[in-house]
């Protein structure tokens, strides 16, 4: 808790701040779209005005509220005059000017839309037009008008991008460790041991000011993203002060207002999701005393029996552990959401001071019942899958989430900024979940007759980041700019005491049988990440024309991580006293006090109960360092209507990973399909010493002032993450297969090749046609192996590739009649297609089976359509703004099957969503309705024309409402 106070502070020290006037900011450009650093707006007949600086090419200025008509002016341009432009009382108005060379023509009275430039879709195209590589953009202003909650939900609707699991984004059917995540420009680490991808559910909205998703590699970007680099900017800094308050609250008669909620039944947690240490491994059962006594082994419980100390000791340990092993049910609230904001900027003698701090906290449910969760296997000579089990699934979570960020920006002069910033995040995941039917490899099923397995997690993350960053324009050398940035980022995942519990109940009898499936258990699991990032781009201007704009370019990054990863278990052992059939099946009463530890006897001659024993494996802890330097030399050169950026960067990779010890078998098996010279495994180390030479060329043709056509041929990498090269395995739950990981794993390489044709036809408007294909070389994939126990692990197979279209459209619909110049339509469609070569063992052992099997699938996550359509309504006049929005991805795989088994896959869905929203002076008034169609989310393997559903549930629709004021 002590770590929000920083917000906290921050946000009391800026309520004094006040404000009368109104101000007017904005950026000024020439026709091609260029920003004009150091071009002058005044009030027409008076000297108030300014300067547009040289960091972004925007100018601000205070102003009593009134009607005022303003003057740009720029060296070698005719003034420019905009007239009726209105100012209130703590209000800003944006006006952007451009300059027209040797017009001589004064513009007429205008409108102004009184929402930031850079949060303006009109002012995302224009960047997006003058872009040097093929980018998609998205506004703050279009995510809050689609109701997105998190970073994640606003890239669904970016064109060709999917988010996997809630919060894993996709781009071109490509994620993990072909797409890369920065924030403002800094990479956004991953606190999940088995993905390299950021969790982009962590990142708010309300933080955001746009999200950028370049598409095309140039090397000023990082080396290791193939699908797409998806750089998330942060609020800028206000104008003025400013503040806000809203809150919001949604129902959904799936999840909220019920009163058969499985809960996690301990209370070892705050309000706010804070594990308040109660969760933790209890000191006892660390205890070296304890531990030396032998307390937790397996055999503790029958030399417990005649030696005291020892059951003593066994007895604390188990008698500390507190909570229920099964859920508990209760009764929930409507989803709710609480947010502030405030900010101020003033001047410190010649210094501009800006001052920002935000703080959220929200707490959402949601539960689904009658689910499905089944398993298939393939048997050699069937024509049909074996079923494995088939279980109904109920699940239920509570997800309270908590948000913050405090900026200071110091402007020394139009020419120097250096903004800090410090941002935390913290979600907070309740679950309890139960599974119960038939489990046929356990041979429980038939009339009265079932399996049941319960679970309950409580799973901690968290993010803080602090970051500085300068930017600098040196008017003596050209105008020549420096930008620099770094962070130190804390990340965090802990999942302390999670508890498992499955048993069956047979021929009237309840049994937990160890024989048949695993005996209760704790887990206590944490990852700590710690980075250090630093990054330096220097740009350097030649020939600068008013239709051109030479520059050189080059700079650096380092990037710096640690990480810790723990992993202990403890399960329940029993003795010949009360077994589970004894009690009727009473879960509540078998782990209870009386039936646990010392339950009678007299010393000497111990009676012992339920113990525990710790059944942690040593390879299963790690800890590892991820290092990643780089340098990169780029040029942008203008000839007439052809632009052509290129350049290259060089990236070393070193990545070191030790268990504390290395499992048998990676000291008799060898899973490289190929020596690899830059490997060494030392017993339990895995190391990967590479250095990468990666090219670009960018070619950008304009086709006059409205349209574009680019060309572009790069080569990028993608690497292992950490848990992929750790040489230990681990198993998951029932239904989850054990997953080893394979010191011996390759960077990818991958060649890049695009074009994209686009059409601003005129503002807010664009139509733009792309093609894409990419070569994988080495490719990094999941597969199947056998060896004496199935397991999966990750190998290099020897190629892959991808190819697919892309369109896009907005367009307001004025063109259709005049009535409908408050509405527009966007829509954008993907086609992707991929394919990967199957590792060869495991096509040899899945031919065995099916002689027809095919020795290539599609890469994991990768759905061939993906499509969204908006229908929008927006009237600056009466405040109301509507949106209808539908979003639809296709089939896409999520699983690699067993031997000869069919993969599974994810089916395809479409989201339909609407929002509406009216202002009333600084209130907004905001109504939505999420997952109108309510789809099933369902995951299937195709066997012989048959479909096998392994899972499928449905979220339910949601309503919600909201309300904001803001000054």
């Amino acid at each position: 808790m002590k770590k929000v106070f920083f917000f906290l502070i921050g946000l009391f020290l800026l309520v004094n701040l006040q404000a009368q006037k109104g101000a007017i900011t904005g950026t000024i450009y020439d026709a091609t779209g260029e920003v004009l650093y150091g071009a002058n707006v005044v009030v027409e007949g008076t000297g108030t005005g300014a300067q547009t600086d040289y960091i972004d090419g925007k100018y601000t200025f205070q102003i009593e509220p009134g009607v005022y008509n303003l003057i740009a002016s720029y060296i070698g341009y005719p003034d420019t005059r905009l007239s009726g432009i209105t100012v209130k009382a703590n209000g800003t108005t944006v006006v952007d000017f451009v300059m027209e060379e040797n017009t001589g023509i004064e513009l007429a009275e205008v409108v102004v839309v009184e929402k930031a430039l850079e949060r303006s879709e009109n002012a995302v195209l224009l960047l997006r037009k003058k872009s040097d590589k093929v980018q998609d953009i998205i506004s703050s202003a279009e995510i809050s008008r689609l109701g997105a909650g998190d970073a994640a939900a606003a890239l669904t609707k970016v064109t060709g991008t999917t988010i996997v699991d809630g919060k894993y984004v996709y781009v071109r059917g490509l994620g993990d460790r072909y797409s890369a995540t920065t924030l403002n420009g800094l990479r956004l680490p991953s606190i999940d041991p088995y993905r390299n991808s950021a969790q982009l559910d962590l990142i708010p909205t309300s933080l955001l000011d746009n999200i950028v998703t370049s598409k095309t590699f140039t090397p000023d970007l990082p080396g290791d993203f193939t699908g797409g680099s998806v750089n998330i900017k942060l609020k800028n800094l206000p104008e003025r002060f400013t503040w806000s308050v809203s809150a919001s609250t949604a129902y959904n008669a799936q999840n909220n207002l019920r009163d058969d909620f499985q809960s996690y039944s301990n209370p070892g947690q705050s309000r706010l999701g804070f594990n308040d240490g109660t969760l933790d491994l209890p000191s006892v059962i660390t205890d070296a005393a304890a531990i030396e006594l032998g307390a937790f082994d397996r055999s503790a419980a029958r030399e417990a029996r005649r030696d005291d100390a020892l059951a003593t000791a066994l007895d604390k340990g188990v008698r500390s552990l507190n909570g229920s092993m099964a859920p508990t049910t209760t009764s929930n609230t409507l989803d709710y959401g609480l947010s502030a904001s405030i900010g101020n900027q003033f001047t410190l003698g010649e210094m501009k001071v800006g001052v920002f701090a935000t703080l959220g906290f929200a707490k959402d449910y949601s539960q689904y019942q009658g689910g499905v969760n089944a398993s298939y296997v393939a048997s050699p000579g069937e024509e049909q899958l074996i079923q494995n089990f088939n279980l109904t699934d109920d699940r239920s979570e509570e997800s309270p989430s908590l948000n913050g960020m405090v900026g200071l920006s110091l402007r020394p002069n139009s020419a120097n900024s250096i903004n800090l910033y410090a941002i935390y995040s913290h979600q907070a995941f309740l679950e309890g979940r139960t599974l119960q039917g038939t489990y046929d490899d356990y041979g429980i099923g038939g009339a009265n007759n079932y399996f049941l397995s319960q679970t309950q997690s409580f799973m901690e993350r968290e993010l803080i980041d602090y970051v500085v960053s300068g930017e600098h324009t040196l008017v003596g050398l050209n105008n020549m700019r420096i930008e620099w940035a770094a962070n130190y980022v804390d990340s965090r995942q802990d999942e302390p005491n999670l508890r498992f519990l499955a048993y069956g109940f047979e021929n009237d009898r309840y049994d937990i049988n160890e024989s048949l499936f695993n005996l209760p258990s704790r887990f206590w699991r944490d990852l700590s990440d710690d980075a250090y990032q630093g990054k330096l781009d220097i740009t350097l201007p030649f020939l600068q024309k008013k239709d051109r704009g030479n520059s050189i370019k080059f700079g650096g990054f380092y990037n710096t991580k640690s990480r810790d990863f723990n992993e202990v278990q403890y399960i329940y052992g029993q003795r010949n006293e009360q077994r589970l059939n004894d009690l009727d099946g009473d879960v509540a009463q078998y782990f209870g006090s009386e039936n646990i530890g010392i339950i009678g006897g007299e010393p000497g001659s111990n009676r012992i109960g339920l113990y525990l024993i710790d059944n942690s494996l040593l390879s299963n802890s790690y800890t590892g360092q991820f290092d990643i330097a780089a340098g990169y030399l780029m040029t942008s050169l203008q000839f007439g209507n052809l632009k052509v950026v290129g350049g290259v960067r060089g990236e070393q990779t070193s990545i070191f990973v030790e268990s504390d010890i290395v499992p048998n078998e990676y000291r008799q098996a060898e899973l490289a399909n190929r020596p690899v010279d830059s490997l060494r495994i030392a017993n339990n180390q895995a190391k990967i010493d590479t250095f990468s030479f990666l090219p670009a060329l960018n070619l950008i043709y304009s086709l006059g002032d409205k349209a574009n056509l680019r060309l572009s041929a790069t080569q990028t990498i993608a690497r292992p993450n950490m848990r992929e090269v750790a040489p230990f395995g681990s198993f998951g739950f029932i239904g989850d297969p054990t997953v080893f990981g394979n010191p011996n794993l390759n960077l990818t390489r991958i060649n890049n090749f695009d074009i994209r044709y686009e059409l601003f036809p005129n503002a807010g408007e664009v139509l733009a046609v792309s093609a894409f294909y990419k070569q994988f070389n080495d490719p990094i994939v999941q597969t199947y192996r056998f060896a004496g126990n199935p397991q999966f692990t990750w190998v290099n197979t020897d190629k892959g590739n991808l190819y697919g279209v892309e369109l896009e459209v907005r367009k307001n619909l004025d063109f259709v009649s005049s009535k409908l110049d408050d509405f527009s339509v966007s829509a954008n469609f993907a086609y992707i297609n991929s394919q990967v070569t199957i590792d060869e063992r495991e096509c040899a052992l899945s031919r065995e089976i099916d002689p027809e099997f095919k020795c290539e699938r599609q890469f994991a996550g990768q759905s061939p359509i993906v499509a969204n359509f908006n229908l929008s309504y927006t009237n600056a006049d009466n405040g109301w703004d509507a949106i209808l929005a539908y979003n639809y991805f296709g089939d896409r795989l999520t699983a690699v099957g067993a031997v000869g088994a069919p993969d599974i896959f994810e089916k395809g869905r479409g989201q339909l969503d609407f929002s509406l929203s009216k202002e009333i002076n600084n209130l907004k008034i905001s109504l939505r309705a999420r997952n109108l169609l309510d789809p099933n989310y369902r995951r299937f393997s195709d066997f012989n024309g048959e479909e096998y559903v392994f899972s499928n549930y449905r979220r339910g629709r949601e309503l919600s409402f909201g309300l904001s004021y803001s000054m």
